[in-house]
């Protein structure tokens, strides 16, 4: 009996799969996130800007809102459904009211296929302000957009297109900007190529971000956004 416990013992110690079951694999299995032809970067149902972690700069307002109150500033033009919206509202020094923006970028999430950046705005009519759309892409291969504070938060080493839409509309408005149309705004920063793309350790599109700017140096904005996404529009 004393010679068949020791044998026992012996062959659990060397032997951890007979004791435990199937070994674990030597890594971690990728796994691929596979990508529709619209991807939803928010549409505020979840009531917050926290759910998907946007910042804010300088504006005055910008929060998450009913879009029940809408119909009561004028007509209301049709609109991809949903009962929340992105309000974006303030006064103006220079033009300039300030802004928010949201990290965008994930672990084998491809963003190239990806065409054109949608999204809903409710206009209150001509001076609602402008919207200046900013995407940034990583040239340096380390998933962060490092920016320099005494150049207006400039990129130090990324790619950043831009795209002005002038809001002077009433209600509802479905816009579909191509990225063909966005320009490049820090020439000579970075590799001036749009890289939405992860390879060689680069995160690709990185982030997206608004600015709001008035129609009148000392005027302000006041607008709504809804369903920002990126789409895969035929050409």
């Amino acid at each position: 009996m004393k010679m068949l416990g020791l044998f026992i013992g012996l062959l659990l110690m060397i032997s951890p799969v007979f004791a435990f079951g199937e070994a674990p694999p030597e890594k971690p299995i990728e796994t691929k996130i596979i990508m529709g032809n619209t991807y939803v970067i928010d549409d505020f149902e979840s009531g917050n800007l926290n759910n998907k972690g946007w910042w804010t700069f300088d504006i005055g307002t910008a929060k998450v809102v009913s879009n029940d109150d809408l119909a009561l500033r004028g007509e209301k033009a049709a609109k991809n459904g949903g009962e929340k919206s992105l309000l974006l509202q303030g006064d103006a020094t220079n033009w300039y009211v300030g802004g928010c923006g949201v990290y965008i970028a994930k672990e084998n999430q491809d963003l190239s296929k990806y065409n054109s950046v949608a999204m809903d705005i409710y206009g209150n009519g001509e001076g609602s302000g402008t919207l200046k759309i900013e995407l940034f892409d990583d040239d340096n291969n380390n998933w962060q957009v490092e920016q320099d504070r005494a150049k207006n938060f400039a990129p130090v080493y990324d790619d950043k297109l831009t795209y002005d839409v002038i809001v002077d509309w009433v209600g509802w408005k479905r816009v579909e900007i191509p990225l063909d149309d966005f320009v490049d705004d820090n020439e000579g920063t970075g590799d001036d190529v749009w890289n939405p793309t992860q390879n060689n350790g680069s995160g690709g599109l990185l982030q997206l971000q608004f600015v709001c700017l008035a129609a009148k140096d000392k005027g302000g904005v006041n607008f709504n956004i809804d369903n920002v996404s990126l789409t895969v529009s035929e050409e």
